[in-house]
């Protein structure tokens, strides 16, 4: 397979028109694909099923020393589709001579793409790694993390020394990634006429109040280099039943996006005093709350060895050397807490584009992005 906008093209209009959209997944449909892409070389293939249509996909190319291995990993399922708000069908792997458009495209159609052509490119060369390479092909990163959870669970990464993992950075080398707290509040109040708002404790403004107290704490602990500020967003909000009435009752979801800075074991202390305090200051409010995800945020120093190696191939494949930190969760967040290896985020497509109508990529990052894995797999000696 060489490394030519043809042969993505090929590989990615078929990954696109498979659908793998959450909430149902159905990524053993993307698996079987890729299964049988590496059918005629000697590796091994192991299918983690996840059962209902969903599985992941390892695929090992076997080093001289089997004791070790380098892991690239990538997901396969991506965002649901409101297929109004498209002006091209979301499935249909669309080529206008530069992007393809579909969804899943940049995230994460296209860094599957990068990495197929780079493994089979570097298996038809019969290049002979020293180390095992594992390719991991995931399940359910968009949500729980089912399928990197189940590789770590299952023992098969346990020689893992480091790991890449594909995610659209805009081509550039991500150090850094936010952690994801979040939490579902309730806050009981007490009601009255909202002639007299006075007299009752309105809960919906006692749950803004308390996301704005998160927020400034968050704030108080400083920007973080490639990241900027943590923050505490209210993303649902509920309460009230009647335009008269001061609620009584309010729930509302919190997205809290934090930098390595920040151990959310101290912030989940810290938000539990802020809710005292509050409630204190209320004698009639209730404030609770419970966590429905709690992923880590990650970093790596620019000095790092694996940084190093990447440095090293786009100062040789001539690229522009720019570093990143990524706002979003990714598999990252599962695997190196879990593998306690250092990492890198790398990959096509721009990170502030990729979950929204008309989704698309450019074959050029795609095919850059794949000789830049290549390269790296080649300096496992």
């Amino acid at each position: 397979m060489d490394l030519s906008e043809q042969s993505a093209k090929q590989i990615l209009e078929q990954l696109i028109r498979i659908r793998t959209s959450q909430p149902l997944g159905d990524e053993k449909d993307a698996v079987l694909f890729l299964y049988d892409l590496f059918e005629s070389f000697g590796v091994e293939r192991t299918v983690i099923d996840h059962g209902k249509n969903r599985a992941s996909l390892i695929v090992t190319i076997p080093g001289e020393n089997r004791a070790y291995s380098s892991v690239v990993a990538g997901h396969l399922d991506t965002v649901g589709v409101e297929k109004e708000t498209w002006q091209i069908a979301p499935f249909s792997a669309f080529f206008d001579g530069e992007r393809m458009y579909g969804r899943g495209a940049a995230d994460m159609k296209g860094g599957i793409t990068s990495i197929v052509l780079a493994a089979l490119a570097l298996l038809e060369s019969d290049f002979r790694p020293c180390n095992d390479i594992q390719l991991c092909f995931t399940a359910d990163e968009e949500v729980g993390g089912i399928g990197a959870t189940a590789l770590c669970d299952s023992g098969y990464l346990d020689k893992a020394v480091e790991i890449v993992v594909v995610k659209p950075t805009n081509e550039r080398l991500g150090l850094t990634e936010k952690g994801a707290l979040w939490l579902t509040v309730e806050a009981r109040g007490r009601t009255s006429h909202a002639a007299v708002p006075e007299t009752g404790v309105n809960a919906v403004e006692q749950v803004t109040l308390f996301a704005q107290n998160i927020s400034e704490w968050l704030k108080k602990r400083g920007k973080y280099r490639l990241l900027g500020y943590s923050t505490c967003t209210i993303t649902t909000l509920h309460g009230g039943s009647h335009p008269n009435v001061v609620p009584d009752y309010a729930t509302a979801s919190f997205d809290i996006r934090t930098s390595p800075n920040i151990d959310h074991r101290v912030l989940l202390e810290k938000i539990h005093f802020l809710a005292g305090l509050q409630m204190e200051n209320e004698n009639s409010l209730d404030i609770s709350f419970q966590i429905k995800m709690d992923r880590p945020a990650l970093g790596m120093e620019e000095g790092a060895p694996l940084v190093k190696v990447f440095a090293d191939i786009y100062k040789k494949l001539k690229l522009p050397w720019k570093t990143t930190g990524v706002r979003y969760f990714t598999d990252a967040s599962i695997f190196v807490p879990k593998l306690g290896v250092p990492f890198v985020i790398i990959g096509p497509g721009e990170q502030i584009f990729f979950h929204q109508p008309d989704e698309y990529i450019f074959l050029k990052s795609v095919v850059q992005i794949a000789n830049v894995l290549n390269a790296y797999l080649r300096t496992n000696r």
